[in-house]
Formats: C-alpha cells, structure tokens, sequence
C-alpha cells in the first residue's frame, strides 16, 4: 500500500488538474450549444449527438491524450533529476515493484479520465434539455481509455529511456504525429493502428471501421503490454 500511496502522491496534482480541465470542457460543450446552433444555422445545423462527437471527438482527445502523456512520466531518471531517486531506492523493495505501482496507479487515473465522458455528458445534457445516450458516451469511454492505455504505456516507456524534466513528453508527442502520420500510408492503412482516430467520435469510427474495432484496441492493449514489460526491464538494469 506504501508504494500505492507514493505513486498517487506524485502524480495526484497532475491527474485532478486535469480531471477538472477536461470536465469542465466537457460541460463547456454542451453548454455552449445555444450559441453553436445560431453559428452551425446557415451550415445547416447539426444533429446534438453529432455536435458532442464532433467536439469531444476532437478537441477533447487532444486535451485526454496530452494530459495522459504527463500522467506517464514517471521513472528513476526523472526522480534523479528531482534528486528524490536516493530515497526511492532505499525503500525495501524491488524496482520492478516500484515501476509497478506507478503503473497500476497511472492506469486507473487513465480509465477514471476516459469514463469522464460518460460520467459528465449525458447528465449535463439533460440539465441542458438534450439528450446524449450513456450507451453512446461509454463508447468514447472504451476508445479513449485503450487508445489512453497505449499512450500513457509510450510516455512511461521514455521516461525511463531518457533524461530530462519534459523530453520524454516532447518524444512521446513527436511518436504519436509519426503514428498519425504513418498510418495514413497506403501501405499500412489495412494495420488501421492510428491512435488519434481511433480515439474520434463513434460515428467517424463507423466510417473508418466499419464497425466498432475490438481487434484494433486488442492488438493496442498487447502493444501498451510489451511497452510496459520493457519498460520494468530497463528499470531493472538502470544504472543512475
């Protein structure tokens, strides 16, 4: 429980920062409709549950993604450039163990930040006299909190690869623009493997699925798997 707490002590103030900046753009949202409907009119207008996936389809898995890259930084290289690796290694436990707290912390506050979704949309659109179906917001929930799993496993893999405050962020951001932009390669497009589209509106997913992609997120939960396997690895060899 010792190293549960001392993972969640690190990464508390990151984790309800960014639990309260998401939500609150969540009901921003859907309170702001009034106003997008006059400014959607002459387009046309758009259907309530198109606008919510339009919005949180975009802007919104931006702000999850980044806030889940710095929920991953974490590691013995950063806590030796915050001269706290000293204390952390002369705990009576394993580095594998330490490594795994934060892990198993840092995956929970992922799926507590993809359920926002679904926790905050349909209640507020009710409130707002709209409806959003819970059904409808879970299937964010399940994208971003796989495609989130894939990506909070890519920034603790930097952070315990490399030095440096923020590097490991700005690598994992520079990745994923190569992922984006790699998956968008008529070679590799059958692969389908793009974390930022996948983690779009369910209604852009049936368009670039076909349905809802239960292979692709398999295939991203056993590559966050081996990220994190490698990761433990390098920690254990780690010499500071």
């Amino acid at each position: 429980m010792m190293l549960f707490y001392k993972a969640w002590r690190d990464s508390r103030t990151r984790f309800l920062w960014g639990a309260l900046a998401l939500a609150s753009f969540l009901v921003f949202i859907v309170l702001k409709l009034p106003e997008m409907e006059v400014t959607l009119a002459p387009l046309g207008g758009r259907a309530y549950r198109d606008y919510i996936d339009g919005m949180a389809g975009s802007f919104g898995k931006m702000i999850f993604g980044l806030l889940v890259i710095f929920l991953g930084l974490g590691g013995l290289l950063r806590e030796r450039a915050r001269r706290t690796a000293v204390f952390t290694l002369a705990l009576p436990v394993s580095r594998a163990q330490l490594l795994g707290a934060q892990i198993a912390v840092g995956l929970v506050e992922t799926a507590l930040l993809a359920l926002l979704p679904t926790v905050v949309i349909p209640p507020v659109s009710r409130m707002a006299h709209q409806s959003y179906s819970v059904e409808q917001a879970l299937r964010f929930s399940i994208l971003w909190c796989c495609c989130g799993t894939v990506i909070f496993a890519l920034s603790l893999f930097f952070s315990v690869l490399l030095r440096g405050e923020y590097t490991a962020a700005i690598v994992c951001c520079i990745a994923l623009a190569v992922n984006a932009r790699m998956s968008n390669w008529h070679a590799l497009r059958p692969s389908r493997l793009n974390l930022w589209r996948t983690m779009g509106a369910p209604s852009d997913i049936r368009l670039f699925y076909g349905e809802f992609p239960w292979m692709d997120l398999a295939i991203m939960m056993l590559i966050a798997l081996a990220l994190l396997a490698a990761a433990t690895r390098i920690t254990q060899r780690q010499s500071l």
